[in-house]
């Protein structure tokens, strides 16, 4: 399990979980849809819940916060599956990249996903939001819907 013991990682190891994540999204909207267009909008997250759950890797729902920037609430997630972190900045850098790899591939275009709050060993939810590069602020990462 990979729980927060990530915050022990230099940048290197984070960078490393964060493209490895990205990788495996990219390749699951592979899996799911013969081209990102063929994802139906209806069922995109259900698809998307349903093969993280297949995997063993926890359940996500998506909402709107703004016409521009959605939030994912990402449950039992192996990643977060630790104690909770007492060192700032500590994140589920595979769960970020797994969902930025997913939303990219799905647009066709790079997207902006942070995690703005961990669930680890709180039984929350850990939060993220995403956009196009360059919408999600400073001030929308200090806290989630």
């Amino acid at each position: 399990m990979l729980s927060h013991r990530c915050a022990g990682l230099g940048a290197d190891g984070r960078r490393t979980l964060r493209e490895a994540g990205y990788r495996a999204g990219v390749e699951m909207v592979s899996a799911l849809a013969k081209q990102p267009g063929d994802m139906p909008r209806s069922g995109f997250w259900a698809a998307v819940d349903r093969g993280l759950t297949d995997a063993g890797l926890g359940s996500v729902t998506c909402e709107t916060v703004s016409p521009a920037i959605g939030a994912v609430a990402w449950r039992g997630s192996p990643e977060a599956g630790g104690p909770r972190s007492e060192r700032p900045g500590v994140q589920c850098y595979f769960a970020t990249g797994l969902l930025g790899g997913i939303l990219s591939r799905a647009a066709g275009r790079a997207v902006d996903v942070r995690e703005v709050r961990c669930g680890s060993g709180a039984g929350e939810p850990c939060w993220f939001l995403f956009g196009a590069v360059g919408s999600i602020s400073p001030t929308a990462v200090g806290g989630a819907p």
